[in-house]
């Protein structure tokens, strides 16, 4: 257990004093002493006093506290203690200052615990001895002593306060006679003889105090222990010898008098407690240890001999009479708690304050027992320490109660509570967050002694084992609000000294607030600080006015935060691409890739011409909550060349919360290099500012040290480098709108601009999607509808077309174009895709060559090598594209006659409030041709009309080209898949066959002669490569050209075109595949079997890679197998026969085979299995060949031999290894 003298000494017994005159005219003439407890005070410790409880355990008190007090004090006037707790914070702060918070706190405890109320309901502070004294040499001091007590036992002792009880059954009397030995007038003997008659006459609880034993040759000398206890002015007749008799007597008093009668008092009072709690006393008994058979010998009337009654709450003063059950028993808990009994004080606190509890007014004796309920755990050593938390639940209980009267000594008592519980905590050793818990809950108001506890709390939080910083502040900062309201502003300052600013910004606010009435200068640098945490008006004003202040030099002043965002600073020049996505940034670099170009830098840094425009881009934002200016904007660059800067308006405001970019135009006069280092501004027009706009570059990782550390590289997007002219060429896409329906042609022209003063050729443009732009149209054409002029009537058209997926080669311009002129080239956009479509365009030229004089300097030639390189140049936009029409297709086999397809359009309008006129159908294939009449289709919004035609195979076509193309793709995958390198090989050429079905009457050009037929190829070969790169995920997108063709033998495209007022376009429907399928898979395998020219060697990537393809091959269409062959059936109807004239009826089943393969041709066996009664078949086997697209007969002669219902069940046609069985009618004969 701790040390718990603060609350041992705050709680000691009262002993009061009277003593006649000639006591104080003895101490007064001899020692110059005033009174008896001036003389006793010095010996108010004990040490090592034994002390017994309840349960008759005995254990010794290190130190046992007195009060010694004359009785005339308990009448006297008395400060409130309200004024106590505030003279005592004040006293604090006044004799320790700022710097001594430690010290603050325990003067201030000590001032507050130094103070003892006269409280009706705590009896701590009512006398538990009255001691009466007179000298030996008084004329009669046993009659005196009598009168002392008849003085005490009055019954209008304590008539104005009913709550004490001055009986001998509630205050001892002690008796003390006063021996100076140095007085002759009656001696040793004599005074022996008078004590031994005081005891006959007043009982045991007397004593003989003998002082003065100092020779009266050395009355003028104090003895240097005497001085120590009494001070230099008092006691001149005493010695060590008397110090010791004193000391001597104090303990005898209190050993053998004060706590013997105090245990039995305690004891006594227990019974009578006991007894009254009438149907808990089985429980009581036991947890006092006491049996009732012990208890039932005494009753409790005859134990305290004037029995305790119940009485009634006295509303009129709020007050338990000394009679009442409940004012003994409040005088029983404080005597054991006095005693160190905590146990027995805890259980009678405890029901006590539920006893009083049943009365509304006496909350003062509630609030009290829950104080004292909760230190006798506290000083319990019993009493678990997990548990001791749990105590702070009664303190905040009687806060509650004193805080709810409203009554300023009751406030001042929740303080004094707070104040022993905090410092029991501390002698307990507590070093959780109760302390500082109960501090703050007590220090809810204003007053000085508020702040003195809520710094107490926080450096509690401070000193914890694990610190809690943030709360510390926070304490701190309340403390430091407190102080600076009751004007202790060094205090103040202290306090927000010790709170992180960075998690409190409002203190550098407050302490430049506090500074500005000595130091204008910190003041100014403390309010110049704060602007980094907060941003009201209010502080911006503060600000304002202490920059103003005489005396304050702004130039000092530094911003504690950036007004201007360095990552968004940026530095430009017109003829710079613009920033793009990732998305975009990937496209561009792929077609700088397809031009053989690069325009990536080998570093961050701005190239311009000397004298040529950029521009700096700078982004200031306004953090406050308030308007602020910006003035005298000044960039500044580093380097060795000028920087001549065009600047903007002189005064910028900004208003709350506003980012707004300012832009400068720059130029650099001559070659040099230069880099923006910052930006000066005045703020407010009061204070000029610099502010760095260097920025870090990429961090470094490319070591272990860079790893572990932070390096990083030199940023250089702000430096700028002036070279001598170069070839400037800008460019822009004229006559394309932002919206365009999906199909539709609009022609538009690429204008390139020569902005620089050098002519630039080896002009190439590259764009991304083909299918989206046509490059290099022909200049005569006028406008998109040259484009889909139609034709009349219905025509085919044949042409040859490169059958691979090879992307159109980028156009290239022979001509160059002069300083200051423009290029217009006609290009065809179609609106490709539904939604956003960025297009993208890429532009490469280079400065004309120019012959090198011999004499050029070394300068120079290094400028015309850096000019040499091809420039780039990005053109981004981006179109919305929606639907026009939406384009259905069905196609089946037709049955009558074999061989063809019956095709079928379902055309709808899908604009709102429009007319879509269908003028055109084309049908491109390399096999197939198509045959019909187009309607008039004419359409409103949301009409639906069909268009039926029939697809043929073409005359023009040959069957070894398609089996020619099918080779190439078997011959490429096997070399691919043995690991073999792809030679620069790509599908042979094919022609294509367009059939055209139209209406229009007027003039045409033909589809092959338009760029029409570029548009619908790059179309397709863009959807197959997305077809492809879904169906083969493990080949690379450059592989496709070399193993893939264009366009497949059955495959056919149609396209309608159609015509909405102005605007043309049409719509296409891809991959149509007509004709029987024929797996590759199967031949591929078989040609890698067959290949003697495998790689022995493969890496095991490159093997996964392979084994990922043939299963990819595997589940392609090109392992699909359709079934070439189309058989048709044509039996005899019913024959009439007469088999008695004519035994034998002879008659023949046809069977049609129809090769529905176009490229090769098919050997096939049909074979006869049945054999049935009355029905022979002379033959059983037919053997044919059938070419592609072409249909042979057989005919299977039967004999009939009896009438009867016959049917060929077993009729099988082998194709191959695979078998299929033909149906045919049954063959009826009558």
């Amino acid at each position: 257990m701790g040390d718990f003298h603060k609350i041992h000494r705050y709680f000691s017994p009262l002993l009061s004093i009277l003593a006649d005159s000639s006591v104080e005219d003895l101490l007064g003439r001899s020692n110059s002493i005033s009174t008896l407890s001036d003389l006793l005070r010095p010996f108010d410790v004990l040490h090592n006093v034994p002390l017994r409880t309840s349960l008759l355990e005995t254990h010794h008190a290190p130190s046992f506290y007195l009060r010694f007090n004359e009785l005339a004090q308990l009448d006297a006037d008395a400060d409130e203690l309200h004024s106590v707790v505030e003279n005592a914070a004040n006293d604090a702060l006044d004799v320790h200052g700022a710097q001594n918070p430690l010290n603050q706190y325990d003067h201030f405890v000590d001032a507050v615990l130094s103070h003892h109320d006269l409280l009706p309901y705590s009896t701590f502070h009512h006398p538990a001895a009255f001691i009466l004294a007179t000298t030996t040499t008084h004329s009669d001091p046993i009659a005196q002593l009598a009168r002392l007590a008849q003085q005490v036992s009055l019954p209008d002792a304590y008539a104005k306060r009913t709550y004490m009880n001055a009986t001998p059954n509630y205050v001892l009397r002690y008796y003390v006679l006063i021996h100076d030995s140095q007085d002759g007038s009656i001696s040793m003997d004599g005074a022996r003889e008078l004590l031994e008659k005081a005891k006959r006459a007043h009982g045991i609880h007397c004593a003989m105090l003998i002082i003065n034993s100092k020779d009266k040759a050395g009355v003028h000398t104090n003895d240097d222990l005497v001085a120590r206890t009494y001070g230099n002015a008092s006691g001149h007749s005493l010695d060590a010898s008397d110090l010791t008799v004193v000391r001597a007597f104090v303990r005898e008093l209190v050993v053998q008098s004060l706590i013997p009668w105090m245990e039995k008092c305690t004891r006594d009072w227990n019974q009578l407690f006991v007894a009254n709690r009438k149907g808990f006393a089985n429980k009581l008994f036991s947890s006092f240890g006491v049996s009732r058979k012990w208890t039932a010998q005494q009753s409790p009337a005859r134990a305290i001999n004037s029995a305790a009654s119940p009485g009634s709450f006295i509303s009129s003063e709020k007050i338990y009479p000394s009679t009442t059950h409940e004012a003994t028993f409040r005088r029983l808990a404080d005597f054991a708690f006095m005693l160190r009994d905590y146990k027995l004080s805890a259980q009678v606190y405890s029901q006590t304050r539920r006893d009083v509890a049943e009365e509304p007014e006496a909350y003062h004796y509630a609030a009290s027992a829950n104080e004292m309920l909760g230190l006798s755990h506290l000083l319990s050593p019993h009493s678990p320490t997990s548990t001791l938390d749990l105590t702070l639940e009664h303190l905040k209980e009687a806060s509650r109660v004193w805080g709810e009267t409203g009554e300023r000594n009751d406030s001042a008592q929740a303080v004094r509570a707070t104040i022993l519980f905090v410092e029991s905590f501390r002698a307990r050793g507590s070093s959780g967050l109760v302390i500082p818990a109960a501090l703050i809950g007590a220090a809810s108001g204003g007053a000085v002694h508020h702040a003195i506890m809520l710094s107490e709390a926080a450096l509690a939080y401070e000193n914890h084992v694990r610190p809690y910083k943030r709360k510390a502040c926070l304490y701190y900062a309340r403390a430091a609000s407190l102080y600076e309201a009751n004007g202790k502003l060094e205090h103040a300052r202290w306090c927000y000294s010790h709170c992180d600013t960075r998690k409190f910004p409002f203190v550098v606010q407050a302490l430049g607030r506090l500074a500005s009435e000595s130091n204008k200068q910190e003041a100014a640098n403390l309010f110049t600080e704060a602007l980094r945490y907060d941003g009201d008006e209010a502080l911006l004003d503060n600000w304002r006015l202490s920059v103003k202040e005489e005396g304050v030099d702004v130039k000092s002043l530094s911003l504690p935060f950036p007004f201007f965002d360095k990552s968004a600073t940026v530095i430009y020049d017109q003829s710079q691409n613009s920033t793009t996505s990732r998305r975009s940034e990937a496209i561009f670099s792929s077609l700088e890739q397809t031009l053989d170009v690069d325009s990536s830098k080998p570093d961050a840094s701005v190239d311009v011409d000397a004298g040529e425009t950029f521009h700096v881009q700078i982004f200031p934002r306004n953090p406050f909550h308030g308007g602020i200016t910006l003035s005298d904007l000044e960039l500044n660059f580093d380097g060795d060349g000028r920087v001549d800067v065009e600047r903007l308006d002189n005064l910028v405001e900004l208003a709350a919360m506003q980012a707004l970019p300012l832009t400068f135009k720059c130029s650099i006069p001559t070659p040099s290099a230069v880099k923006l280092s910052s930006v000066s501004f005045t703020l407010d027009g009061l204070a000029r500012f610099t502010e760095s706009l260097t920025r870090n570059g990429r961090r470094l990782n490319d070591t272990k040290e860079q790893r572990i550390g932070r390096f990083y590289a030199p940023d250089l997007s702000l430096q700028v480098r002036a070279h001598e002219a170069s070839p400037k060429l800008s460019a822009s896409l004229v006559g394309v709108p932002q919206r365009m329906g999906l199909g539709e042609g609009r022609l538009a022209h690429l204008v390139l601009n020569n902005t620089g003063l050098l002519d630039v050729d080896d002009i190439r443009v590259a764009v991304n999607e083909q299918s989206f732009v046509v490059l290099g149209v022909d200049g005569g054409i006028d406008s998109a509808l040259d484009f889909y002029k139609q034709q009349k009537g219905a025509s085919n058209e044949k042409c040859r077309v490169e059958n691979n997926l090879l992307p159109t080669q980028p156009l290239a311009l022979h001509e160059s174009i002069r300083s200051g002129e423009k290029m217009s080239i006609p290009v065809l956009v179609r609106g490709d895709g539904v939604g956003k479509r960025a297009l993208h365009l890429l532009i490469t030229y280079k400065q004309k060559d120019r012959t090198l004089q011999p004499s050029t300097s070394q300068h120079e030639r290094s400028q015309r090598t850096w000019h040499s390189q091809h420039s780039v140049k990005r053109l981004l936009h981006i179109v919305d594209i929606r639907p026009v029409v939406d384009v259905k297709l069905a196609a089946h086999p037709s049955k009558a006659p074999v061989g063809g397809y019956e095709l079928s359009l379902e055309i709808e309008n899908v604009v709102p409030d429009s007319q879509v006129d269908i003028t055109q159908v084309t049908f491109v294939s390399p096999a197939w041709k198509c045959v019909g009449d187009l309607q008039e289709m004419s359409l409103s919004f949301e009409e639906m009309v069909k268009q039926h035609f029939r697809a043929e195979l073409s005359e023009e076509y040959v069957a070894s080209d398609g089996y020619r193309t099918q080779e190439y793709m078997v011959d490429r995958m096997a070399t691919y898949l043995q690991g073999k390198d792809m030679a620069d090989t790509h599908p042979p050429p094919v022609h294509v066959l367009a059939t055209h079905l139209a209406n229009a009457t007027d003039e045409y050009i033909p589809f092959t002669q338009t760029s029409l037929l570029n548009i619908m190829m790059n179309a397709r070969r863009n959807l197959r490569q997305i077809t492809l790169a879904h169906e083969f995920k493990s080949l690379h997108k450059d592989l496709q050209p070399h193993l893939f063709p264009l366009m497949e033998m059955g495959e056919g495209d149609v396209m309608v075109c159609w015509r909405m007022g102005d605007r043309v376009g049409h719509a296409l429907v891809s991959g149509l595949v007509m004709g029987a399928r024929e797996g590759l898979t199967g031949r591929i395998a078989e040609r890698v079997k067959q290949s003697k020219d495998v790689r022995s060697v493969l890496y095991a990537s490159t093997i996964k890679e392979r084994e990922r393809t043939l299963v990819e091959l595997s589940k392609s269409r090109y392992n699909v197998n359709d079934m070439p062959i189309i058989v048709n059936t044509y039996t005899p109807s019913t024959i009439n026969h007469l088999f008695e004239q004519e035994p034998e009826l002879r008659l023949s089943v046809d069977v049609s085979l129809f090769n529905n393969s176009i490229s090769k041709e098919v050997e096939c066996t049909l074979s006869v299995r049945d054999k049935m009664e009355g029905l022979t078949v002379p033959t059983r086997i037919f053997e044919r060949t059938v070419q592609p697209q072409q249909a042979e007969m057989v005919n299977i002669p039967l004999v009939c031999t009896a009438p009867g219902v016959h049917k060929l069940r077993e009729m099988v046609l082998s194709l191959g290894t695979s078998n299929y069985v033909v149906k045919l009618n049954d063959i009826v004969v009558i």
